[in-house]
């Protein structure tokens, strides 16, 4: 009973590679189906009728519209009907492969599970090697909450760096034209309200941020994370403007936020990249452990 219960565990191992392929395959196939369908639709008016033609009567119909010569219009048709039919056919076979891949994992997970029942009220061993996979599954799904908590507090720091940007921008602009023009008391007050919003919005970044900081910590991936970089950073924003001495040196000011928000920002992004990545790997691992054991 054990032995067949080890082939099928490297079975069904076998079919969730083979579907995940199937998957990405199939994928694929409809997006190349869109794509066909739209080209389509544009070269051709009566597209439901069309479609509905087998390749040879639409092409007999298209060259018994010319006596010679296929014009480049009727070409383009004609060549976007071949890639229809050619990407429908290759949905359908990849629709009918996941299908039997899935059909065969479900068949197999089926005997998995009464072999698993059998096996735990007979086997002192795999009880406890059933034991030791729901502790790792645990383990694995705290990692996932932890995850999920450093992901959302990536993306609140993100939208932290749009608005704070979103108001630097415009002070940006303030300056620039502050420069050459003689502007009004009123024009100095919004530039200088956009100032103020903008550090306001830096300060509450900053807060983001080290709450960031120490979601990743609590992952205890540093080895790749590296989230020191990000420890302190805000703290390096220039965003005092008191004592200006000329729109120069403000404008000079508002761009050096500028630049740091947006480094900042691609870090973070690629950063959170590799969360969701080591998010995917993590919940690939709870479900094979779930249908293995």
């Amino acid at each position: 009973m054990i032995e067949e219960y080890q082939a099928l565990q490297e079975k069904i191992k076998t079919l969730l590679k083979k579907e995940a392929n199937s998957k990405i395959r199939f994928e694929e196939n409809a997006i190349r189906y869109e794509a066909a369908k739209e080209t389509f639709v544009k070269e051709s008016e009566d597209v439901e009728k069309l479609q509905a033609e087998s390749l040879s009567t639409f092409l007999k119909r298209l060259v018994g519209s010319y006596d010679k010569n296929i014009d480049k219009e009727i070409q383009e048709q004609l060549a976007a009907k071949m890639e229809l039919d050619l990407s429908s056919a290759l949905l359908l076979e990849s629709r009918e492969q996941l299908g039997t891949i899935q059909t065969a994992i479900n068949q197999t997970t089926a005997r998995i599970k009464q072999l698993k029942e059998l096996l735990y009220r007979q086997d002192t061993n795999f009880r406890k090697k059933i034991s030791v996979e729901e502790t790792k599954r645990t383990q694995l799904n705290q990692e996932l909450n932890e995850l999920d908590e450093a992901l959302a507090a990536g993306e609140k720091v993100l939208d932290g760096i749009d608005f704070a940007l979103d108001d630097l921008d415009s002070a940006d602009s303030f300056s620039t034209w502050d420069m050459f023009t003689n502007s009004s008391l009123l024009f100095d007050m919004m530039k200088y309200d956009k100032i103020d919003k903008a550090e306001a919005k830096m300060n509450r970044l900053e807060q983001l941020l080290e709450n960031y900081t120490q979601e990743l910590k609590d992952l205890s991936l540093d080895t790749y994370l590296s989230y020191e970089k990000f420890s302190g950073m805000s703290k390096t924003f220039d965003i005092f403007f008191d004592n200006l001495f000329s729109d120069w040196d403000t404008k000079s000011k508002i761009g050096r936020n500028i630049d740091m928000l947006e480094t900042l920002e691609t870090a973070i992004e690629e950063l959170q990249s590799k969360l969701e990545n080591n998010k995917e790997d993590i919940q690939k691992q709870i479900e094979e452990s779930e249908t293995l054991f």
